[in-house]
Order: C-alpha cells, then sequence, then structure tokens
C-alpha cells in the first residue's frame, strides 16, 4: 500500500511537468478615406494607424486638416490617452522611450542641443530588468535633447510614476511650437509602438518571477517526498499547483502583450501576420493550462486519502498535463514565428529573437525529459526544469525590448 501511495502521489505531483511533448490593444476600426490625405501622402500609414484607433479623427467636411498645427494641450492630451491604454503608471522611462521613437520618426527630428547629462543611476550597472542597451540610450536621448534634466542629486530615476504635468512639461520643451497633425500621428505610432514592446518585456519579467515562485513550491513538494514512508503532504501540493497555473497566467499575459505589439504593425508582411496569429494561439493555449491547473489543486483539496479522491486528481493531473502540453507546442510555434518575421530586422533584434526561440527549444525539452522512473531524480529535473523556464521568460524579455528600439 505505501508503494502504491508513493507512485500515486508521484504522478500526481509530476503529471503536470513530466513529457509534456512527448499587455490589450486598442479597439481598432477601418481607416477612414480623407479627401487632403491621398494614397501617396507621405505619412498616410501613420495617419491610419492614429485615426484606427481613436487617438485622431477627421473634420465634418471629410478632410484630415494633416498640416494643421497640434496645440500643446491637444498633444498632451493625446499622448495620456496612448499611456492609459497600454500600461497603468507611467514611468519616467516609458516617457523617454515614447519621445525617442516618436522623435525619430517625424521629418526633421530635433537634434541634441547639449551634452547629455550623466545620472548615476541610468544606466544601470547591471541592466535594468534585463533590457537591451538599445532601450537604455532612450534617456540619453531624451536628456542630450533638454527633455529631461534629472532631480538636484545627480539621478534619474527612471521607475518613478510622472505626474500629468511633468509629462506636459516634458512635451512642452520637446515641441514648443506644436506639431502638424499629420506629424503628430507619425510621433504617437513609433512611441506608442516602442512603449508597448518595452510593457510586453516587463510583462516576461513577470513570467520569470512566477516561475520562481511555483519553483520554490515545488521544491518543498519534493523535499517531502524525498523522506523515506512519506505521507501525502496536501497543502504543499496544493500551492504547487496554484503556483503553477499563476505562472501559466502570468505567461499567457506575456503573449498576449506581444499580441498587442504584433497588432501595431501597418501592413504586416505575411511572416509578422503569422507571428499575430501563433501569439494569439499561445495565449489562447496558456490560459487553458493554467486553467487545467486551477482545476487540478481544486481536485486535490478534496483529499488524497480516499480511491475516489486519488482517481480524481489523478485524471484531473492528465488533463492539466495534456494542455500543458498544447501550450508548449503553441509556444515553440509562437517564437519560431516570431524569429522568422524579425528574421530581416537589425542584428541585435533578430539575434534577441533567435536566441528567444533557442531557448523556447530548450524549454520544451526540459519538461519532455523528466521520466518517473526514479522519484529522487524525477523530483530533481523537474525543478532544475523551472530554471530553464526563467531563463526562456528572460530571453523573451530581452527580444521585446530590442523590438522597442526599432519602433
Amino acid at each position: 500500500m505505501a508503494d502504491m501511495r508513493r507512485t500515486i502521489t508521484l504522478v500526481l505531483v509530476l503529471a503536470v511537468g513530466l513529457a509534456t511533448l512527448g499587455g490589450a490593444a486598442s479597439a481598432q476600426t477601418p481607416p477612414a478615406e480623407f479627401s487632403d490625405v491621398p494614397a501617396d501622402h507621405a505619412r498616410k500609414a501613420d495617419i491610419d494607424y492614429a485615426v484606427a484607433r481613436g487617438w485622431l479623427t477627421g473634420f465634418d467636411d471629410g478632410t484630415f486638416q494633416p498640416d494643421r498645427v497640434l496645440t500643446l494641450a491637444e498633444i498632451t492630451g493625446l499622448t495620456g490617452r496612448i499611456f492609459d491604454a497600454v500600461t497603468g503608471e507611467v514611468s519616467r522611462l516609458d516617457v523617454a522611450l515614447f519621445l525617442q521613437h516618436g522623435n525619430l520618426a517625424l521629418t526633421d527630428p530635433a537634434a541634441p542641443s547639449a551634452t547629455a547629462p550623466e545620472f548615476s543611476d541610468w544606466p544601470p550597472a547591471g541592466g535594468h530588468e534585463g533590457h537591451e542597451d538599445e532601450v537604455d540610450a532612450s534617456v540619453a536621448y531624451a536628456a542630450a535633447r533638454g527633455w529631461f534634466r534629472g532631480y538636484p542629486d545627480g539621478t534619474f530615476r527612471p521607475d518613478r510614476v510622472i505626474t500629468d504635468r511633468q509629462t506636459e512639461t516634458v512635451l512642452g520643451r520637446a515641441f514648443p511650437q506644436g506639431l502638424s497633425r499629420a506629424e503628430g500621428a507619425a510621433f504617437v505610432r513609433h512611441g506608442n509602438r516602442a512603449v508597448i514592446a518595452h510593457e510586453a518585456s516587463l510583462a516576461w519579467n513577470e513570467v520569470s518571477e512566477a516561475g520562481t515562485a511555483a519553483q520554490g513550491a515545488w521544491t518543498a513538494v519534493c523535499d517531502d517526498l524525498s523522506v523515506p514512508n512519506s505521507t501525502f503532504n496536501v497543502p504543499h501540493i496544493i500551492a504547487g499547483y496554484s503556483l503553477e497555473a499563476a505562472a501559466e497566467d502570468a505567461v499567457a499575459d506575456a503573449w498576449r502583450a506581444d499580441v498587442a505589439f504584433w497588432e501595431t504593425s501597418a501592413d504586416r508582411s505575411p511572416a509578422e501576420e503569422e507571428a499575430l496569429r501563433s501569439a494569439r494561439a499561445a495565449a489562447v493555449a496558456w490560459d487553458a493550462s493554467a486553467d487545467a491547473e486551477r482545476a487540478l489543486a481544486a481536485s486535490v483539496t478534496g483529499g488524497l486519502n480516499t480511491e475516489e479522491g486519488r482517481k480524481a486528481a489523478t485524471d484531473a493531473a492528465w488533463a492539466a498535463r495534456a494542455a500543458e502540453k498544447t501550450a508548449w507546442d503553441a509556444t515553440r510555434d509562437a517564437t519560431a514565428a516570431a524569429a522568422a518575421a524579425e528574421a530581416g530586422a537589425a542584428p541585435a533584434v533578430r539575434e534577441a529573437w533567435a536566441s528567444a526561440a533557442e531557448k523556447a527549444e530548450a524549454a520544451v525539452a526540459a519538461w519532455d525529459a523528466i521520466t518517473i522512473t526514479d522519484l529522487a531524480a524525477a523530483c530533481q529535473s523537474w525543478v532544475d526544469a523551472w530554471v530553464i523556464w526563467k531563463d526562456w521568460a528572460a530571453a523573451m524579455s530581452v527580444a521585446n525590448d530590442a523590438l522597442a528600439a526599432i519602433a
């Protein structure tokens, strides 16, 4: 009986980890046709992008008036609506990214006006949460143009939430003469893409953090199982499944953040369309896997000391295992599609996505390699697989910030 119970426990604990392979975009409307924005207008794609998201609208006479100047109040309001749609609290780094990429999209981008001040807290010595150097450069870019001036103590404080009043001040420095509506569309389109990619990077950082929590929970379960003649520790098992569900929720959210970025591309290529489609599929698959994990945790809550309870939990474990297999398959497809879509991009972007695809393959292989032939080895393999999970999530974070650099 003891051997049978240990075997059932092992199946329940490891089933989801065994052999798994054998950020909301704004609502969009179709682009409007304006009598003064012909198909060959230099800013048509930018205008279509901004109008489709409701950020800019035309006039009653059917015109867009692309050369009409936006006031500072209009620019500030426009930027505020975009940030509200992308991120909850806007950091100073978010605004620096937005300004850099929006400015680069203009016909005559503002040039440096002074030597950029040096900040004691930027760039961070160990990298900013895994971000690429290109993202780090956004602060120096804005500072060199006098848009950000730092604090009296010589710090920049990149993660500090910026107020509406401070945003208006920064935008006033950047655009003292205002912007034409066409240039404003270009500014918000490219600034928005950079911030969305950065938010996706932060979402993948959360995947890594959630993986750390799940790894800790399963380490405790494996420690329980290493004790001779151990009995079921239901609270530990429930905690393990619950935290694994939370980690899978984080993956689904991160894929949705990637979907939001791919949706920002105008005139997507077939490869970009595939990246978008597969990212959507991955988000759905990880949602289903997380739901299966929660169902498994609920089944274990009913107890494992009866034949009926063990059967219910074992059935739920196999269902969760199947859902996770589908999720990992979708992840392999989605990262490969993203790498293919960026194969012709700048080297830093191309290499970052190629690395993310390799890390995804490694994560798939790690979960696939776990077997139940030996209890201690299986538990150690599972705990080790979470390390590779975190390595994959970190690579996804870097890959998304690489996208921010070319937005």
